[in-house]
């Protein structure tokens, strides 16, 4: 059977982080072939993300952990339209290059033509961050959470600007919630004793 691309990220994020337990895991995880003959793709791709997010909370080594995120992130940026991906690939060359308007400009527009797909929210989020607009930052970063629950990324995101606003309770609980999914995010681990010593106290 020929791998559907999803099915082949798996494999590759599986061999890379466990090596020859993938080819068992694969011959025992149904995801579509080719043909598309299996699991229609909005199931499979969940089911894809349920395993990595096994497999990432159980990882023993941080190279283990990021084949894992690597595959998850793979994921969350295919937008099954190669015009929306160019969109995205625009607004990440105009970040590298920290021009922000245009920046802006390509995220809106996925926004805008594509409003299911979260990471379209969570980049447009990032520069609203990056110009200071927080207001517009949470109001995305909570669409991207309602499309992707499990978006570690933006709840470490919200974490840091709830704290940057004086929100200390609730920056500790985003930055919980995000290494719940993802233990390996070593600077959400730094944020989080001092703000455990704030909100907590030392305890006796």
């Amino acid at each position: 059977m020929r791998l559907c691309p999803l099915a082949a990220l798996l494999a590759a994020a599986l061999l890379a982080a466990t090596g020859a337990r993938a080819e068992t895991e694969m011959r025992n995880y149904d995801l579509p072939d080719a043909d598309g003959e299996s699991a229609d793709a909005p199931d499979s791709r969940e089911a894809a993300l349920d395993l990595l997010f096994e497999r990432l909370a159980s990882a023993k080594s941080e190279v283990e952990s990021r084949a894992f995120e690597e595959a998850i992130r793979d994921i969350w940026l295919d937008s099954g339209s190669p015009g929306i991906d160019l969109l995205m690939a625009r607004g990440f060359d105009a970040l590298r290059e920290e021009d922000y308007d245009r920046a802006y400009f390509y995220f809106d527009e996925v926004v805008t033509l594509a409003p299911a797909f979260a990471e379209g929210w969570d980049k447009r989020a990032a520069v609203h961050y990056i110009r200071e607009d927080y207001a517009e930052a949470l109001r995305d970063i909570e669409q991207v959470l309602r499309l992707e629950p499990r978006h570690y990324q933006a709840m470490a995101g919200l974490g840091v600007i709830l704290e940057e606003l004086g929100d200390k309770k609730g920056a500790l609980e985003a930055f919980r919630r995000a290494l719940a999914l993802n233990p390996w995010l070593t600077n959400i681990t730094e944020r989080i004793g001092p703000l455990e010593i704030e909100v907590e106290g030392r305890g006796i």
